[in-house]
């Protein structure tokens, strides 16, 4: 009654749940800083058990476009809140990467971080929420931590390594 249509009232949804999830990881900015995912993990999950029908939003059958956007949505929101460029350490003495090339690695990174997480709460749902809680996030938060801020370093240095190589040898291009 309060909405235009079906629609509306889903993006009202949509909107607060995303909302809820950037709180989130607001919350957990300081522990991602220090690789430490198990909180911020640990919270989405007991957020998406004290929630249940928005989450069902997400991680039933026709929430594939939802989940979609929340990982849009939570990976960007990570590049933005957290920085991780200028807090991951890339060696100093190694080639120069422009901020550009810098960027999108960062991107598809929380991006590839964000799906996993989403991804590992789908799973929980699809298999009936029958492991509890702590199991699943210890899994999904070694598993973020093992592609974490010095994975995104080390991608950067790659990144890096093969412009100076395509600059230094233009045959490779």
């Amino acid at each position: 009654m309060h909405y235009k249509d079906i629609y509306a009232l889903f993006d009202q949804l949509k909107r607060e749940l995303i909302d809820s999830y950037k709180d989130i990881i607001a919350r957990h900015r300081r522990e991602i800083l220090q690789d430490d995912y198990e909180p911020l993990i640990h919270e989405i999950f007991e957020f998406a058990a004290a929630n249940e029908s928005a989450s069902l939003l997400v991680v039933g059958k026709s929430g594939d476009a939802l989940s979609g956007d929340l990982i849009d949505t939570i990976g960007a929101y990570c590049n933005e809140l957290i920085d991780p460029l200028s807090a991951t350490q890339v060696d100093p003495v190694g080639p120069a990467v422009d901020g550009r090339t810098a960027g999108a690695v960062r991107d598809y990174h929380f991006v590839y971080l964000a799906a996993g997480i989403v991804g590992s709460l789908k799973e929980w749902y699809r298999r009936g929420r029958r492991e509890p809680i702590d199991l699943v996030v210890r899994i999904a938060a070694n598993n973020t931590h093992a592609i974490g801020l010095a994975m995104l370093a080390r991608n950067i240095g790659a990144s890096a390594c093969e412009s100076a190589d395509a600059q230094t040898n233009p045959a490779r291009r």
